[in-house]
Order: C-alpha cells, then structure tokens, then sequence
C-alpha cells in the first residue's frame, strides 16, 4: 500500500498566527521610533510594578525582567498603558495603593499609543537599542512576505493537484473499465462511457466518431450524402479538396507594401533573447534598489556614531526616513513593470515653457508632451525636458504605439517612413537598416 504524501503547505491557524507576531514585532519598533521622533511627554503615575530577577546568579540589579502598568491624563480624558521589557532596573515593588510618578511619551493623534520616556526617547535607548528599532521592521516585512511567497505557492500547488487529471494525456491515471456490451459507447482515449450518438467525450474532449461514415472528422457533424465541406465547421471531407482560405487571413499574410517588415508591433517582444535580457533588468533594478535602500539605513547612522555635530538620533531618523522614501520608490517602479501591455493613439503634442527657482536661481526650460489614448480608453503622456525629447521627435499624432512594461519603451506601429528605431531595452536610437542595437546588441522590434 502506497503511503500517503504529507501536507507540506501551512496550516491555516499557523498561518495566521505567523502574520500575527510579525505584525505585532513590526509595530513595536515602528511605534518606538514614532514615539521618539514625533511624541509629545507627559508625567504619568505608575501603580503597578513587577521586577523579576531571571538570572539567579547574577547580581541584585542585573538580569531582569520588569512588568509595569501606568496611567496618565491629557485633554482631561485618562490613558492606561503596560509594559514589560528586560532592564536591569531593580525599583522597589509597589504596596497596595502605593504609586510613582514617570514621564510618560504619547502621541497627541494616538494617545493609546504610548510608553514610558526611557523606553522611547533616543538619548535614553542607547545606540544598540536604536538601530534593532531601525533594522527590525525591515526584517520582518521580509519575513512576512517570505511567509507569504510560500503560502501562495502552497495554493498553487494544491490547485493544480485539483485539475481533473483526464484533461492531460501526460498525467491521466489509468482508468478500470468494466465489461462493456457492443451496444455501449465509450470514448477510445480515456474510456468513459458516452451517450449514444455523442460526438465528442463529455470528459477528455477527444472525437469519437472520426471513422464513421457521414460524419465529419473534425467536429462529428453528420454530412449530407455527395457533400464536399462539412456544414458544421467547414473543414474538406475528401483530403484531396483543397481547403477555402479565410479572406481575413489572406490579407493578414499578405506582405505590407512599401517597407516590407517595417509595418505592424514586432512579435520579438516575446522572443528567448529578449525576455532573457528583461529578467536582467529587473535583477539589476532590485539590486540598485536594495543599494539606495541600505546605503542610507546604515551610512547615516555611522555618520552620527563618528561626528561630533551630527547627533545620532537625528542622523537616525534621516537615514530610515530616506530609506524609506527610496524603497516606496522602486517597489512602484517594480510594479509598473509588471503592468500588462498596453496600445493606443498619439492624440495630441505640445510643448510650454516653464519657469524654475533653485538654490537662489532661476531657470527656464522647455517641457514637451506627448498624449496618448490607449485601447482601453485611458489618457497616457509621455513628459521630456529640454533637450531629453526623443519620444517627442520621433512620435506623430495618429501613430500608433505600444508600451513594453518591461522596459519602460513605446514601439511605433508604422515604422516604414522612419530613418531611426529605437532599441526597446536601452533606448539607444539606431538607423532604421540595424536589426540590433548598437549598443546593447539586442534584438531591434521590427
């Protein structure tokens, strides 16, 4: 007897019991930091206190785990809190009605988000405690969407278990048939039984009467006597009868005239060659934006470990936020490469001039736009400055484009009338006769 495959996808419970403690660690230290950077203080009355000495051996103050609830008052409306954390603190337990007074940090907007002034504030925290606060989050939002990467997948796997396994030839069972009488009907291809005069196998899809005689072969039509092509789908039934072409499809093979090759979206977008060079790319793209990521997280923080006149809560606190601002950034852009393609019409171009105050200066430059309506009816612009206008040269109102998400590049319909193309993977422009680019020696889309 064959032992059955183990489950290996998460169970549910599990499952949300994960997301639920890295989404709880994560907003421990984010709360931290916003209590640090952005809270306001307060005197709060502490009335319960617990110190427990983990450590037996150690000494009276060291190794402890400590417990404390508080409560305190703003705008005339009571807040409580509680805490637990390791210290090395050993305050004297509280009798009953016993309190002690403590600064207490809150947020004006949410003041139940609070704790007490020593766990939060960045003099009080130390530089170690500082940059786990940092670092953490970003640990768990990687593990959180690691945790759900391999849920997914999970799902993806069992739906595919799911498939009715007479679909594919490759991985259909064998199939017990029992006795059958000359009267039943059963399908040649996975032996389930049929209706009499059925066509097609209600469970595979494969044709059942190919061999009959007044039936078609292609679609199991019955056929009028003497006729040459089927009635229901048109196919020849005498294989010496030559076929009826579609005009549709004589016309879409027939050769454009005037720039043969040149006219109509280049099916080289789906080319190995190319999406090769696409996953290159992105792999570039996420490894400049983990770059821009951590070069701030932790070049900041260094500068105020090492500079006198650059406290290092401050330089902190700019280094996260940076990081931040550039992560939101590229996860954006990533997204935006995974968009499907779209194709539209070049409805209008302008140009305007603008005016620009920097640094104690002004300037003035010149922004060209190109609009664009997509299929879908949605209005697209394409915006370039000064002398960065290529797309404003090369595109005419009425051309047709499409838009490679993968690249970020438009690709002209009509390309017969033009000197220059354009490489979709580097947009380095090239003449019209190259069938790769110049520069990065990929496949042109003509």
């Amino acid at each position: 007897m064959a032992k059955k495959k183990k489950d290996k996808n998460i169970p549910l419970p599990i499952l949300i019991l994960i997301y639920a403690v890295l989404l709880f660690a994560m907003y421990l230290s984010l709360s931290t930091l916003a209590l640090a950077i952005w809270g306001d203080s307060v005197m709060g009355t502490v009335d319960s206190y617990d110190s427990r000495r983990d450590d037996t051996t150690a000494q009276e103050n060291r190794s402890r785990t400590i417990s404390k609830g508080y409560w305190f008052v703003v705008s005339g409306k009571e807040y409580r809190g509680y805490v637990m954390y390791q210290s090395d603190e050993a305050w004297p337990s509280l009798d009953e009605g016993e309190t002690r007074s403590e600064r207490i940090r809150y947020l004006d907007l949410f003041p139940y988000i609070n704790k007490p002034a020593a766990l939060c504030e960045f003099d009080e925290m130390g530089e170690v405690a500082i940059i786990y606060h940092i670092l953490a989050p970003i640990g768990y939002l990687l593990l959180l969407l690691l945790v759900i990467r391999t849920a997914r997948r999970g799902k993806k796997k069992k739906a595919a278990a799911r498939k009715p396994a007479g679909k594919s030839a490759t991985s259909r069972e064998p199939q017990i048939i029992e006795a059958r009488s000359d009267t039943d009907m059963f399908c040649p291809n996975c032996g389930n039984k049929l209706p009499e005069g059925a066509a097609f196998c209600s469970s595979c899809g494969a044709k059942t009467q190919t061999n009959a005689p007044g039936v078609c072969k292609a679609c199991g039509a019955e056929l009028p006597e003497g006729a040459e092509f089927c009635i229901g789908c048109g196919k020849a039934v005498n294989l010496r009868t030559p076929e009826p072409m579609e005009v549709s499809q004589a016309a879409s093979s027939a050769p454009p005239q005037g720039g043969a090759g040149l006219v109509g979206f280049s099916d080289r977008c789906n080319s190995p060659e190319i999406l090769a060079a696409a996953q290159k790319n992105k792999k570039s793209s996420i490894g400049c934006m983990w770059i821009l990521v951590f070069v701030p997280l932790i070049g900041f923080p260094i500068a105020g470990l090492l500079m006198d006149d650059f406290p290092f809560g401050e330089s902190a606190v700019i280094g996260v936020g940076i990081a931040l601002v550039m992560l939101i950034i590229n996860v954006f852009a990533l997204r935006r490469a995974k968009l499907p393609m779209w194709e539209g019409i070049v409805t209008n171009k302008f140009s305007k001039e603008k005016y620009e105050h920097k640094d104690d200066a002004s300037k003035t430059y010149t922004e060209y736009t190109v609009a664009i309506t997509t299929d879908a009816g949605k209005k697209k612009t394409i915006v370039e400055k000064d002398s960065r206008r290529d797309m404003y040269d090369y595109l005419d109102v009425g051309d047709k484009v499409r838009f490679h998400p993968k690249f970020g590049t438009y690709e002209k319909y009509d390309k017969s009338k033009d000197r220059i193309i354009y490489c979709n993977v580097c947009s380095m422009m090239n003449p019209i006769q190259n069938d790769r680019c110049k520069r990065c020696n990929n496949l042109l889309f003509k």
